[in-house]
């Protein structure tokens, strides 16, 4: 039997899928097992294209940054650059909420995701902010896209108003006038604004692109 001219299986595929059983059914639902029978092979055939489990979550991790964050480098003002690359942030990891928790409690090994670190590390430095402070904002910027982008806040609030009136009459009337639906996103661009105010009190120093570029200078003279 003559073999196919493309390969069956490949990372990237096997990546697509595995996205997208953990989109329809949630995490604990990815299973070699699940994700051959997705894939219409058997388990271990997975396994020449992927180590181990860690090594599927990094290229699913990938697969979303890829996808869904901008490639193009962070430029211009700080604050709408800031505020750009924050709603990417959340819209892309609130399109995939199940894959969250897995990915947030390891470490950052994907090319991808170590790029778009970097960009923002460069992007803060050249805009007065030291070490820390990159560090720091970064961390804030992490803790509110994934943690707004994993949180279904109307969820919270399952029954009509009028289920609440009797013993909750506060609850029930911001329920039903207060644009539910609306609440989350609504909740974020606020959140967002006010860890921006602090970010700009953060600066330790006046932009300079040349003190990022005497650094970079050194790093590569020291490789």
């Amino acid at each position: 039997m003559a073999r196919p001219s493309k390969p069956i299986l490949s990372r990237a595929r096997i990546a697509h899928a595995a996205l997208a059983l953990i989109d329809e059914q949630g995490f604990d639902a990815l299973t070699t097992r699940s994700l051959a029978r997705r894939l219409g092979v058997e388990g271990p055939s997975l396994y020449n294209h992927i180590s181990s489990r860690d090594d599927l979550l990094d290229e699913v991790h990938a697969l979303i940054v890829e996808q869904h964050m901008p490639p193009h480098p962070l430029v211009g003002d700080w604050r709408p650059a800031l505020t750009e690359f924050a709603r990417c942030y959340r819209g892309a990891f609130a399109r995939h909420p199940h894959v969250i928790a897995a990915i947030a409690r390891r470490p950052i090994r994907t090319p991808a995701s170590l790029r778009v670190y970097d960009d923002l590390f460069r992007f803060l430095g050249q805009h007065g902010y030291d070490s820390p402070a990159v560090l720091a904002v970064t961390a804030a910027i992490d803790i509110l896209c994934l943690g707004s982008a994993i949180e279904v806040f109307e969820a919270g609030f399952d029954r009509s108003s009028t289920e609440y009136e009797d013993e909750y009459p506060y609850v029930a009337c911001a329920v039903a006038e207060g644009e539910l639906a609306k609440a989350a996103s609504r909740g974020f661009e606020l959140a967002l604004e006010a860890l921006l105010d602090r970010i700009a009190l953060m600066r330790t120093s006046e932009p300079s692109r040349a003190k990022v570029n005497r650094a970079m200078d050194g790093i590569a003279r020291n490789a």
